[in-house]
């Protein structure tokens, strides 16, 4: 896939949820989001249990992210 970000402005809430997960807007690709999405879970699931509030920000980073990808094809 294309670089998405050539092609569309980044929204500041697309920036926001990068940083939450750790992304470069620039390199967004859905795959990249479910798998950090997935590896912070999974990371910070192994350290000790997810916060409830830290898992909500986690799960609606990935949410927009995804949104956002399919929205700009």
């Amino acid at each position: 896939m294309s670089n998405v970000t050539n092609r569309h402005p980044i929204p500041p809430e697309v920036r926001r949820a990068c940083l939450m997960l750790g992304l470069k807007a620039e390199n967004l690709t859905a795959e990249a989001v479910m798998h950090t999405w997935e590896k912070k879970l999974l990371a910070d699931d192994q350290a000790e249990e997810v916060d409830a509030n830290t898992a909500w920000f986690m799960n609606a980073a990935k949410d927009a992210l995804v949104i956002w990808l399919d929205a700009t094809r």
